[in-house]
C-alpha cells in the first residue's frame, strides 16, 4: 500500500477532529499527524516489520505479522528496541557530538538546547533515510551525474567539465570509475570507483578496485548506494602503501546533506543569550 492511501485509512480510524488533523508542525509543511505517520512508517521498517516495495509503497513482513500477534494492542519503541538491529539504530549518536550544553533545571530534564540538538538529528536521520531510498531508484545516468556534482562541492577537480572527463562514465551501467584531481593544482591523484550496488559489497569487489589503482594512484575512494560486508571493511583497513576510503549508502546520503545536494534548507530555529557586555556600565 502507498503512503497516501494508508494514511487516508488511518484518519478513518483515528477519530481525530478535523481541527485536529489540521493542526501543523513548528515549521507549517506537514501537519502533526503526516509527521507522526512518517516517523511511525519509519520505525516499522528500520524494525523490520515492513519492507519497502518501490518508493512510498510498503507491506507487511513476516515479522510485521508475528509483531501483530505478540503485540496485539500497540507497539512501542520500548517493543522495538528488543531487537538489537533497531536499538543500534535507534539510539546512535553524531558522527561528531556537540558539546555538552549548559545545565538548566533538574538533572536528568532534557535542557532546551538538548532538545533542539536531538530534534535536529531526528530530521537529519529521516532525510537521509529517505535519500538513500531516492539513490536507490535514479536512472544510471542520473546516478552518475550525482557522483560527478559530489565531486565537485567536496572540491576535488577544477571545474564540471574537468570531473566529467576525469570520470568514465559512458557504461550506462550506474557507476563511475576514473582518477581526479585531489586538489585543484593537480598535484595528487584519487582513483574513484562509485555504483549502485543491489547486495553488500564484499572483499572480493575491493580487491579488484585495489587491482586497477596500482600505477594510477595511491588513494582511492569506493562508494556504493548499499554497503560493505565486514570482511571488505577489514581488508581496506590492512592494506599498506594505499590509502583506501569506503562510502556506503548512509554515508553518501549525509555528504549529501553536508553539501546541500539534493536538500534544501527549510527552516532555520535561532538560540539566544542575554549580551552580559551590553548591559555593563562603560566608562
Amino acid at each position: 500500500m502507498h503512503t497516501r492511501d494508508f494514511r487516508q485509512k488511518l484518519v478513518a480510524m483515528s477519530g481525530l477532529t478535523p481541527a485536529e488533523l489540521a493542526e501543523r508542525i513548528p515549521s507549517g509543511q506537514f501537519t502533526v499527524f503526516e509527521s507522526r505517520t512518517g516517523w511511525a512508517r519509519t520505525y516499522l521498517h528500520k524494525a523490520g516489520f515492513i519492507d519497502r516495495v518501490s518508493r512510498g509503497t510498503y507491506r507487511i513482513s513476516d515479522a510485521g505479522r508475528k509483531a501483530l500477534v505478540a503485540y496485539p494492542d500497540e507497539i512501542t519503541i520500548t517493543d522495538l528496541c528488543k531487537d538489537p538491529v533497531f536499538k543500534a539504530w535507534h539510539t546512535r549518536k553524531p558522527v561528531t557530538d556537540p558539546p555538552p550544553p549548559e545545565k538548566a533545571g533538574d538533572e536528568g530534564v532534557e535542557t532546551m538546547a538538548e532538545s533542539l540538538a536531538r530534534l535536529e538529528l531526528e530530521m537529519r536521520t529521516l532525510v537521509v533515510d529517505d535519500l538513500r531510498e531516492f539513490l536507490a531508484s535514479m536512472t544510471p545516468y542520473r546516478f552518475e551525474w550525482l557522483v560527478e556534482q559530489l565531486v565537485i562541492r567536496l572540491g576535488y577537480g577544477a571545474s564540471d567539465s574537468e570531473v566529467h572527463a576525469a570520470l568514465s562514465t559512458g557504461s550506462g551501467d550506474g557507476g563511475v570509475d576514473g582518477v581526479i584531481k585531489e586538489d585543484r593544482l593537480g598535484l595528487g591523484q584519487i582513483y574513484l570507483q562509485a555504483k549502485r550496488w543491489q547486495g553488500t559489497v564484499g572483499r572480493p569487489a575491493i580487491q579488484s578496485f585495489v587491482g586497477a589503482m596500482h600505477g594510477r594512484a595511491q588513494k582511492g575512494v569506493f562508494i556504493t548506494t548499499s554497503d560493505f560486508s565486514q570482511e571488505a571493511i577489514d581488508y581496506a583497513k590492512s592494506l599498506h602503501g594505499i590509502r583506501l576510503r569506503l562510502i556506503n549508502g548512509e554515508e553518501l546520503a549525509s555528504l549529501m546533506v553536508d553539501c546541500g545536494l539534493g536538500v534544501s534548507e527549510e527552516r532555520v530555529y535561532r538560540t539566544y543569550k542575554i549580551d552580559g557586555d551590553f548591559f555593563e556600565d562603560g566608562e
